[in-house]
């Protein structure tokens, strides 16, 4: 078993690390075409518009999670009826919030309530026609294919470029190139989860859903949607930090160095995602030696890619992106090894995290990623003017190296060791 699970985690993590690649190349083609066919304004309301697709995992509100934690074990002892259950209490309760949504809506609009039009309006129809289908990742990783889940985002990117394209070629407006990347994100979506559910008949969902899986759902992904929250909210808002306290240039500086580190742990998670069912199918199956072992290899490799990839942006970083943007930012040495260490620091709680939430260890991640905020919050403060926005930046690792990851070792190791 130990055999397939190894198999299962290299798999998904080259089909990420290939997906995230092609969405890479394919945003450095698609940001010039868009600006030149909109110009600076409307490519300003376009990057406005298509960044609240960030939203996507928070709005469905941590039920992707728990079907992560709880369709593995179920697939481990053999209980189909109870992951259709949970299958069906997660697609109806997103289902029932993206009706919510669009009804209250469409209720303010009727009361005279001015809705947003043209971008986003598309942006906003779009998130809410896509939090059911957006389930459709989970339940691919939560059966150990994680590569399916890459080939579709790997889709969606491809017909994303496609339709940006064609609005460049037919003279499109900011409404349609904001409609091409959120169409391409629906019918991505749309095509794996009808996917996943037509090849694996033993998570298709019941007609009646049964009573108890309602609660259990409801239960786990409150708990992961709160340390989704917690974790966001450690990292969210250094760019209006920066232009609140810096001004536009830092914050230009800021937006520019957000989008990197982003960009560098989206691709350290792409090999990290498959620990979290592979952790969950070795608990239930008493695997202790396996999880031991992987705990402390996948905590290596990560280490290796991070200070790996880091090492590459401190070293080459600032003329990279001098030629990526055609301008000068002065991204300085300081803030590049703000951002190296941004990167590394983050990235350092995956694997640990994924055998936490493999665990059912939801509080005790609230509780320490809720503090690391509010510190952040008064550091960055403190530092904002002294340091500028290197000291911002550094402020969320700092505290990631002095106490979040290594309370997130101790908890992961102690959780092993408790089942020993």
């Amino acid at each position: 078993m130990s055999k397939l699970r190894n198999a299962s985690i290299l798999r998904t993590s080259l089909a990420g690390v290939v997906q995230r690649c092609a969405q890479l190349l394919s945003s450095l083609v698609t940001l010039p075409v868009v600006l030149h066919s909109v110009g600076v304004a409307g490519f300003g309301v376009w990057g406005a518009a298509t960044s609240l697709a960030w939203l996507t995992g928070l709005l469905t509100l941590g039920l992707g999670g728990a079907l992560i934690t709880l369709i593995p074990r179920g697939l481990a002892m053999g209980r189909t009826t109870e992951n259709r259950g949970y299958v069906t209490a997660s697609l109806q309760i997103s289902t029932a919030l993206a009706t919510a949504l669009l009804l209250g809506s469409l209720t303010a609009w009727l009361a005279g309530v001015r809705v947003p039009s043209g971008p986003f309006l598309v942006a906003g129809a779009a998130l809410i026609f896509n939090i059911p289908l957006n389930l459709h990742g989970a339940l691919w990783l939560s059966l150990h294919k994680g590569h399916m889940a890459a080939f579709w985002a790997t889709v969606q990117t491809l017909l994303g470029l496609a339709f940006i394209l064609l609005g460049a070629s037919i003279g499109a407006g900011v409404t349609f190139m904001v409609a091409a990347i959120y169409g391409a994100l629906l019918l991505s979506n749309a095509g794996s989860l009808a996917h996943v559910l037509y090849l694996h008949h033993h998570i298709r969902p019941f007609r009646q859903r049964p009573p108890t899986a309602l609660r259990t759902v409801m239960g786990h992904g409150g708990l992961l949607f709160t340390i989704t929250i917690a974790s966001t909210c450690a990292t969210a808002f250094d760019n209006v930090f920066a232009l609140v306290w810096l001004g536009p240039t830092a914050s230009a500086q800021m937006a520019v160095a957000m989008r990197v580190c982003v960009t560098a742990i989206g691709m350290v998670g792409a090999v990290t995602q498959a620990f979290w069912p592979s952790f969950v199918d070795a608990f239930t199956t008493n695997d202790k030696a396996w999880t031991r072992r992987t705990l402390r290899f996948g905590t290596a490799a990560v280490v290796t890619l991070s200070v790996g990839g880091s090492g590459l942006l401190v070293a080459f970083g600032a003329p990279t992106l001098r030629w990526w943007l055609h301008q000068n930012l002065h991204i300085s040495a300081p803030l590049l090894w703000a951002m190296a260490a941004w990167i590394t620091g983050l990235t350092l709680t995956d694997v640990p995290g994924a055998l936490l939430n493999a665990t059912l260890k939801f509080k005790p991640q609230i509780a320490l990623l809720s503090l690391a905020a509010a510190a952040g919050f008064g550091l960055k403060f403190l530092v904002a003017h002294a340091f500028g926005v290197p000291g911002i930046l550094l402020v969320t690792p700092a505290l990631w190296f002095a106490f979040v990851a290594p309370i997130y070792f101790w908890m992961a190791w102690r959780t092993v060791s408790q089942t020993s």
